[in-house]
């Protein structure tokens, strides 16, 4: 009789464990994504108070060749702040040799030159960017914080032979009209005879009112397009420059750069007035296309970075943009040089100040930054209480409960709040690591009195 009592007391205590971990399982099960992300955050968060924090950050990049900076906004000073704590690591500390910006090809290889000490002596980083930084939106780049890790490169390359030294380029070609002029002062200078064919050719487009935007105008009303005139240049200075892009002359190499620029500014304008997404993937191609040849310009064992905002850098297959058929660079590094090359870190934060202005071409403002939506990545990272951190994903954060999308936000240089645009995103799938900021400030503009 005691012996079954003890029995029936076994099974009820049996059972009442197999009870309990029912109901625990069915709570896990029950969870929200946005419960099992805020769980995620909270388990896996790594400190980030200062640059010894980011140790495991250059474990995890390892020896991978291109390592891609995203940012949230186009005006935040965290973002730009963290990046160039990274990026003077990494050419400090692991040999990267080259830094690619979103932006405009020739406006940033003169601040290219500046960093590779062929400008004059008395000539400064701030005082270049506000003469040669000019188009809209120019605090982008025009900026305290970018100016600051410009001069360091300029430090770090002047104990360096000219070989050795760390440059910075723009990935982008949003102003063809400046390379166009340059692209016509080389042949101006080094290939006259063919200077007149060149010029012919770009007066096609420069002689609509706006230019390229008049030429998209133009091509709306059923006009034929000007690829092929834009393609000249491009073929004239390949000729020259051969097969072997690593021993071109500087001018030169920089002059086809230039060139190639304004011919996919034209395949962007074109796209522009098609429907689909062929202006987008006309520039992400293009940007991609830049990282690659400075690779190639820089040799086979060259490593890179990307300073871009997170719709560049975050792959595109991770995000809403897949259905609409869109690439990035992120995306497109990847499929081309595989995972195990590149490593994308994405940027985020949750409220604060940013410089944005309410329309293309607006002046540029000190706007507030809204709270995020509750449910979007940035909501939940606050509901986490983590106020700055690092996250690191593997993969088995890339698998299990953390694969359904929520809600990424996505500032650019144009800010109408309350109104926000969010990217539908795997966050573990868009990027290798995430950092996030609960509270940001805006970039400090070169004009600026404080």
């Amino acid at each position: 009789m005691e012996q079954r009592t003890t029995n029936q007391r076994a099974g009820q205590l049996l059972l009442g464990l197999i009870c309990l971990f029912g109901a625990a399982l069915a709570a896990a099960v029950t969870l929200t994504p946005q419960q099992q992300y805020l769980n995620h955050f909270k388990n896996t968060a790594l400190p980030l108070a200062n640059a010894e924090h980011l140790a495991p950050l250059y474990q995890a990049i390892g020896e991978r060749r291109f390592v891609l900076l995203g940012e949230s906004t186009h005006g935040t000073h965290e973002y730009y702040h963290w990046r160039a704590k990274i990026s003077r690591h990494l050419i400090a500390n692991k040999g990267f040799n080259f830094v690619g910006v979103e932006g405009d090809w020739q406006a940033i290889y003169r601040l290219n030159n500046y960093v590779k000490l062929r400008t004059p002596e008395d000539l400064d980083a701030r005082t270049l960017m506000r003469t040669q930084l000019t188009r809209w939106p120019q605090w982008m780049w025009a900026n305290e914080e970018f100016a600051s890790f410009i001069e360091w490169l300029r430090d770090h390359n002047a104990e360096r032979p000219e070989a050795q030294r760390v440059g910075v380029f723009g990935l982008d070609m949003q102003d063809p009209q400046d390379s166009i002029n340059e692209v016509l002062d080389w042949f101006q200078r080094n290939d006259s005879d063919n200077h007149p064919k060149v010029a012919a050719a770009y007066q096609q487009i420069l002689n609509f009112p706006e230019d390229f935007r008049g030429y998209a105008r133009y091509l709306m009303r059923g006009g034929q397009r000007l690829n092929e005139h834009m393609a000249i240049a491009v073929d004239l200075l390949q000729d020259r420059v051969g097969d072997k892009p690593a021993e071109a002359d500087k001018a030169l190499w920089a002059a086809k750069q230039n060139a190639l620029a304004v011919k996919r500014a034209e395949a962007q304008f074109h796209g522009s007035t098609q429907r689909g997404a062929e202006s987008w993937n006309a520039r992400a191609r293009y940007m991609h296309e830049a990282l690659l040849r400075l690779s190639e310009r820089h040799g086979e064992q060259s490593r890179g970075i990307v300073w871009a905002h997170n719709t560049h850098v975050g792959d595109s297959a991770a995000t809403d943009m897949r259905n609409r058929g869109e690439v990035n660079i992120g995306h497109l590094a990847r499929a081309s040089e595989g995972e195990e090359q590149v490593f994308i870190l994405g940027f985020g934060s949750h409220q604060g100040t940013v410089i944005a202005g309410s329309a293309w071409g607006a002046e540029r403002e000190l706007m507030t930054l809204i709270p995020a939506h509750p449910q979007s990545y940035e909501g939940i990272l606050h509901s986490s209480d983590v106020k700055q951190g690092l996250w690191l994903f593997d993969d088995k954060a890339r698998q299990g409960n953390l694969l359904t999308p929520l809600y990424q936000r996505a500032v650019g240089v144009i800010y109408r709040p309350p109104n926000e645009a969010y990217v539908p995103t795997i966050l573990t799938q868009r990027y290798d690591g995430f950092i996030y900021f609960d509270q940001t400030r805006a970039l400090t503009l070169l004009d600026d009195d404080t």
